[in-house]
């Protein structure tokens, strides 16, 4: 582990599946450093890339409902060059939490995401005439329970349930089991871990036809995977974009390729060279 890292942010409070993300890549990687909850994604970055012996936790991406978009434009947007370090999954198993009887249910509290992720699930039970509210995090809906009284409810995850001793109605309630997010760590300091297999870059093209066919074109004909592609508007002029892909290959292995790649686009930037655990 770098040992300039004094703290790793994590998107708060506690209890949440970003907290989860936490423990893993501490016993993953062996992490040293304490983790402090920090209320949202854009001020976690803002934070890191103003100090480089903090790093971050923060969810990438999610199987069901896609990018975390101000995940990937702050990391992008970072002054200082914000890399990331390393890449883990986390299983995404939502739970109905109440102190009420399932039959009493009239509200349900969460965060807008696991609120889509169980939409079925929610229509099935509970009906049309169900309430649902909006809350900052799961663990923030969960909390709220003790002062709302009967008839109220959250979604979150079952350690979650447990930090604030209320009881588990129904464990594994999202729409498709198979639910997944991806977490990393970031930071401006390297780690300098083992074992890199994947490499995330951005790039745009010039403006001209078949400028991203050739770009993508590139990968291909050096034999390299491409495991994910996400545009995003480049924020400057209507209609250009930024392409931010993964690649199945370590940095070590992409000089030739990018060199190639320089060709055909304006610009790229490696966002981080990473090991997944």
């Amino acid at each position: 582990m770098n040992n300039s890292i004094k703290k790793i942010l994590f998107l708060g409070p506690k209890g949440t599946y970003s907290d989860f993300a936490c423990e893993k890549f501490r016993e993953k990687l062996n992490l040293k450093a304490d983790f402090e909850p920090v209320s949202t994604i854009t001020k976690i970055i803002e934070t890191i890339d103003d100090d480089c012996t903090l790093a971050a936790i923060l969810p990438m991406e999610n199987s069901i409902e896609g990018i975390v978009r101000p995940t990937l434009d702050g990391i992008f947007s970072t002054k200082n060059d914000v890399k990331i370090q390393a890449q883990t999954q986390i299983n995404i198993e939502n739970c109905l939490i109440s102190y009420s009887k399932k039959e009493e249910i009239t509200h349900i509290i969460s965060h807008p995401q696991p609120l889509s992720q169980c939409q079925k699930y929610i229509s099935a039970n509970f009906g049309k005439d169900i309430i649902l509210e909006g809350a900052s995090s799961t663990a923030a809906a969960t909390a709220m329970l003790k002062d709302k009284g009967k008839g109220y409810a959250s979604i979150g995850n079952e350690l979650c349930a447990k930090m604030h001793n209320v009881p588990v109605i129904e464990k594994n309630i999202n729409d498709n089991k198979d639910n997944q997010t991806r977490f990393v760590l970031v930071s401006r300091e390297d780690f300098n871990f083992d074992k890199k297999i994947r490499t995330s870059l951005v790039f745009s093209t010039k403006q001209e036809p078949g400028a991203l066919a050739n770009a993508l074109e590139v990968f291909k004909k050096h034999d390299i995977n491409l495991i994910y592609i996400e545009s995003r508007p480049s924020k400057r002029v209507l209609g250009e974009y930024n392409f931010f892909v993964d690649l199945d290959k370590d940095i070590d292995n992409l000089k030739t390729t990018l060199d190639e790649l320089a060709d055909y686009t304006q610009y790229y930037r490696i966002l981080g060279s990473y090991p997944v655990v």
